[in-house]
C-alpha cells in the first residue's frame, strides 16, 4: 500500500514485531535521536537490552524485509 506523503516506499503491516524484545526502544529512541533529549538516549530507559535491540533494528532497516 502506497500513502499519500509518504514517499520513502511502500506501507507494510508490522504487527507481529510489536511483541519482539527491542521493538519499543526502536521506535521510541529515534524519537530522541533528533537531538531533543538532554542525555544520549539508551535501551535500558525501556527496561530493554541492547543486544535485543540491535537484533531487531538489522531486521526493521533491512531493505530486503
Amino acid at each position: 500500500m502506497l500513502i499519500k506523503g509518504y514517499d520513502v516506499g511502500p506501507f507494510v503491516p508490522g504487527e507481529s514485531l510489536l511483541v519482539h524484545p527491542g521493538f519499543w526502544s526502536n521506535y521510541l529512541l529515534a524519537l530522541c535521536s533528533d537531538g531533543g533529549c538532554a542525555e544520549r538516549p539508551v535501551p535500558e530507559w525501556f527496561g530493554e537490552d541492547g543486544a535485543d535491540v540491535d537484533a531487531l533494528s538489522e531486521v526493521l532497516f533491512d531493505p530486503e524485509h
